[in-house]
């Protein structure tokens, strides 16, 4: 599920770089329908990353004073934060601030995925010490939190958080200074995920069990559907963003379940999708250069950014998803040389 997020996400970014104006009509299926298929990758990729982390957090039953992903997970979520702004660095002369425009300030301090994905994981860390401490069950309490998140959502959007937060911090919580992915509303999908992972440490053959796949089937249809009839029956700000928040919820536990049950079906995972998934953070990054640039190069988009026919982008987009998978197999192969590497030594 990870893996086909990264696909969806390598040919969003693709398209959306390369493909000219005139051919960006919502008035055509084909672009409206991939328009609103897009929309659903963030959700996808922010509940793997819930799930995952929950899980691996979870699995082993240790205090957490002695649990050694406590300590492995402030470390991810620090460098995915730090990442996330070096990325978005305003100046190439890493010292020298005194060209940098407010335009290029805001970029800088704007949360993207990397940013919400880093705090997401720092805050699975805080809600899980809650559960312990309470001796609540961890998928209620992130559940809970999830629901918080979601009810909140429009209220903490609709705050002047400029007029109360300096605007690195206020970038967080709002849309306003160019944010695209804030704490409210995506943390929710960070917390489903994670109140899933919590689930599947203690139950680890949940997605073998077809009868809780589609439990999990259910849930997620009957939020599309209360999606659509809450949108059909209000149309305010506020509630629309309920509806969107919901259907998106329901999409991915749908996908969930399917995914889950398809591998109950298929004997073995093809290697470049394993890969693909384990080298997520490394495909985002290099493909982000690629397409937009660092502050130390210029990227696809500075060149020939909104400017391809419907085949030219087609076929950038199959040239860079051929380039990630192929770069993210000669990670794994160094990876996997280095770590033969270090066994060499130890039992020396």
């Amino acid at each position: 599920m990870r893996a086909f997020a990264i696909l969806m996400m390598l040919q969003g970014h693709t398209v959306s770089v390369f493909l000219a104006d005139q051919y960006r009509d919502m008035e055509s299926v084909v672009y409206s329908s991939w328009y609103i298929i897009r929309g659903y990758t963030a959700p996808i990729f922010m509940f793997t990353a819930g799930v995952v982390f929950t899980y691996l957090l979870t699995l082993k039953k240790f205090s957490l004073q002695e649990n050694l992903r406590i300590k492995k997970g402030i470390k991810r979520g620090v460098s995915l934060i730090l990442i996330g702004y070096i990325l978005r660095y305003p100046t190439y002369k890493v010292f020298v601030f005194s060209g940098v425009t407010t335009e290029q300030w805001l970029t800088f301090f704007a949360v993207d995925a990397l940013h919400l994905i880093g705090a997401g994981l720092l805050f699975i860390l805080i809600i899980e010490w809650i559960a312990s401490i309470s001796k609540v069950n961890n998928s209620i309490i992130f559940m809970l939190f999830a629901i918080f998140v979601l009810i909140a959502s429009p209220w903490v959007n609709s705050v002047a958080w400029g007029e109360v937060l300096p605007i690195p911090l206020a970038s967080y919580f709002t849309f306003e200074f160019g944010s695209i992915f804030p704490l409210f509303p995506y943390l929710q999908y960070m917390f489903v995920g994670a109140a899933i992972g919590a689930l599947l440490s203690k139950y680890p053959n949940l997605y073998k069990n077809i009868s809780a796949n589609f439990v999990i089937l259910i849930f997620g249809i009957v939020f599309v559907l209360l999606s659509r009839y809450i949108y059909s029956i209000v149309d305010s700000p506020g509630v629309n963003d309920y509806s969107v928040s919901l259907n998106r919820i329901g999409v991915v536990l749908i996908l969930n379940s399917v995914f889950a049950l398809i591998s109950l079906k298929i004997k073995s995972i093809p290697r470049y999708i394993i890969v693909a998934a384990k080298s997520s953070l490394s495909i985002y990054i290099i493909h982000l250069v690629i397409l937009y640039g660092s502050p130390w190069s210029l990227g696809l988009d500075h060149l020939f950014g909104r400017s391809f026919s419907v085949i030219l982008t087609i076929l950038s987009t199959i040239i860079m998803i051929t380039l990630m998978i192929l770069i993210s197999l000669r990670i794994d192969k160094f990876r996997l040389k280095k770590k033969n590497s270090l066994l060499e030594r130890n039992s020396e």
